[in-house]
């Protein structure tokens, strides 16, 4: 287990014990209602130095120091968190004293030597270890170099051009089925099981609905509730049963862009294109050696994406960041199996990894063209229920 999903099977863990369960409904404002999110020191007690950052942001911070210092939530907080005391997580203990000095510390690497771009983060030093050693390491100095799938460098093809680029596109395309059968889909619904660590890596349902051009809600039925991600075209949300904030969490920066990503590649592949103003490509391999083409997409302001694409042209894996007050962290898809769908083909399987959870979908239907009610994108509300 790696130590980001040992932090969400944790908090999982600890709301499960104290008996507080969230039920999600889709309900809520219109689609396209403007929202201001909440920020870290509105919701949470006795935060000093992470303040002035949304609550999506702050629980990805959490998880940057997750994966970094190879803790979970007992690492640094009171264990008094386990009696299902919430408000324990604000207690300072003598590791988050120090979590709060280590901050002070990069953000002056940072200031100081990279004019303030975040190039030093938890894990530049920590690398997945909660005590950094000041002695080198000679199994890894003289055994196999290990990369870093997830990393941000980028080597461009020498002599690449923009042709290139669209004939990867065009390719694409084509292994989807073509963009007339792709233009003729202008929604679904699909059924299936989702697995990650906030459900102990147990099955339950998954239901999830797509409609054009750009709307996506995915409800996991979890025997204590639904937690919901949607996306209505504008804004994201996102509500997780036994989750650590027990209510609706607005998207908001690269969470908010990637929940339009998903639904443009779920829905509208087509778009793709249009929708980053610079283009490179590139060549790789994955773990199983397959060999890919990669294409990077990027807009001014905002962390790139990288669409890796197998020898047939379908789109194996999509690799994207968060920045956030420590540094930027990843979240990574992979897809595989697919299959056709009315004359479209799709992915029945995926599995997404970020420093919050890891998580397999496998759908076992989708149903192309039908009515989907504008309520199953609205804003999910909540309902908290003490047993």
């Amino acid at each position: 287990m790696n130590t980001a999903s040992r932090a969400i099977l944790l908090v999982a863990l600890l709301f499960g014990v104290t008996g507080i369960a969230v039920s999600a409904r889709q309900a809520g404002p219109a689609a396209g209602a403007a929202e201001n999110p909440p920020m870290a020191e509105d919701v949470f007690k006795n935060v000093l130095v992470l303040k002035g950052i949304p609550v999506d942001e702050f629980l990805d911070t959490m998880g940057m120091f997750a994966a970094a210092t190879a803790k979970d939530c007992t690492g640094c907080h009171s264990p008094q968190i386990l009696d299902g005391r919430p408000e324990a997580f604000a207690i300072a203990t003598p590791m988050i004293q120090k979590a709060r000095f280590m901050i002070g510390m990069m953000n002056a690497i940072n200031r100081n030597y990279f004019g303030g771009q975040k190039r030093v983060s938890c894990a530049t030093c920590h690398s997945n270890t909660s005590a950094p050693e000041n002695v080198p390491n000679l199994a890894i100095q003289y055994g196999n170099p290990l990369e870093n799938p997830d990393s941000m460098e980028f080597v461009v093809a020498t002599g690449s051009n923009p042709s290139q680029i669209e004939q990867v596109f065009a390719k694409y395309l084509d292994a989807l089925g073509g963009a007339q059968r792709l233009a003729g889909v202008t929604s679904f619904t699909a059924t299936g099981t989702y697995a990650g660590w906030d459900t102990g890596l147990s099955q339950v349902p998954v239901d999830i609905y797509a409609r054009a051009p750009e709307q996506l809600t995915t409800v996991a039925h979890r025997t204590e509730g639904d937690s919901v991600w949607a996306y209505d075209g504008r804004n994201g949300w996102q509500v997780t049963v036994n989750a650590a904030v027990p209510f609706t969490v607005p998207l908001t920066s690269g969470n908010l862009a990637g929940a339009r990503l998903d639904a443009m590649v779920a829905l509208a592949p087509t778009s793709i294109r249009q929708a980053f103003s610079k283009w490179e490509i590139s060549k790789g391999v994955l773990d199983d050696d397959r060999p890919v083409q990669i294409l990077r997409g990027a807009n001014e302001g905002q962390p790139p994406v990288n669409f890796y694409f197998d020898n047939s042209g379908l789109l194996v894996r999509l690799l994207r960041w968060n920045v956030t007050a420590v540094g930027p962290v990843a979240t990574q898809y992979d897809y595989s199996d697919y299959r056709e769908v009315g004359g479209v083909r799709r992915p029945f399987r995926w599995v997404r990894r970020s420093t919050a959870n890891e998580v397999t979908v496998v759908l076992k239907e989708i149903r192309p063209n039908v009515a989907i009610d504008a309520a199953r994108f609205a804003k999910p509300t909540t309902t908290r229920l003490i047993r």
